[in-house]
């Protein structure tokens, strides 16, 4: 007859060999985009009151900002207060910076890292103090909001997906991604851009984790071009503004 703390020990590892299979047999959804809206001027009369200074052409400090705690598939942020600074290996290309360089009034593009954020990033200053210290003139922050479906229920983030679900159930990922520019000096706001993508298949599909992120890193790449496009045109039509007030020239149609 065994042990008692024998027969312990190995009902213990019987009972919790289906929660291992469980657990290898799911795919855990990246956390939420960030609350940028929530980290501008506390008033509408502040934000009223704000005027650019920016220079021209300008140097463009950019990065990606989620909520804190971040986590993806194969990745992660950097928390800083109620923010994760999440680096560009997922979604984003070397040419893309060298894209952003080329837009019109562009004279150079910096990479905003945690190193240069204080700890309790809780406002949108906090970012702002990060990129005058590379010197820039505009700081360009962009979060990602991905949502996934089974069946049109919405999963949520850091939700758990059942791997190798039924043939008849569709799984649907979508994607919106949205940047925004602010002036480094006074904080104001020139504007804003989206992109959005989403993709549709059968949930049986999802036999991996790594099934389910390469479909996931697919429409984020996606809709972060389309945002690129917008962005391009949310930029040029500010800074063409921004000319017409520094030169007193009227201002070119875009």
């Amino acid at each position: 007859m065994l042990p008692h703390a024998f027969r312990s020990i190995s009902l213990a590892i019987v009972l919790t060999l289906p929660a291992v299979a469980v657990g290898c047999a799911s795919y855990r959804t990246p956390g939420g985009p960030a609350p940028i809206g929530e980290m501008t001027a506390a008033s509408v009369a502040e934000r009223l009151r704000s005027v650019p200074e920016t220079p021209l052409p300008a140097i463009i400090a950019f990065t990606r900002v989620q909520e804190s705690g971040y986590r993806s598939w194969n990745d992660g942020g950097v928390d800083r207060g109620s923010l994760s600074l999440v680096g560009p290996r997922e979604i984003e290309r070397e040419q893309d910076a060298q894209a952003i360089a080329g837009w019109a009034e562009v004279r150079d593009v910096v990479r905003l890292t945690p190193i240069l954020v204080r700890a309790q990033a809780d406002s949108l200053l906090a970012l702002r103090e990060g990129a005058a210290s590379l010197h820039a003139d505009v700081l360009a922050i962009y979060t990602v909001d991905t949502v996934f479906d089974i069946d049109s229920h919405d999963i949520g983030p850091i939700g758990l997906i059942t791997l190798g679900l039924a043939p008849t159930e569709q799984a649907r990922v979508r994607t919106s991604v949205s940047m925004a520019f602010f002036d480094v000096r006074t904080g104001h706001c020139f504007g804003t851009a989206e992109g959005t993508a989403s993709d549709d298949q059968l949930a049986n599909a999802w036999t991996s984790g790594d099934a389910v992120d390469q479909c996931r890193l697919r429409v984020e790449r996606k809709a972060f071009e389309a945002m690129l496009g917008e962005a391009r045109k949310t930029w040029e039509g500010a800074a063409s503004i921004r000319r017409a007030a520094l030169t007193g020239e009227p201002t070119k149609p875009q």
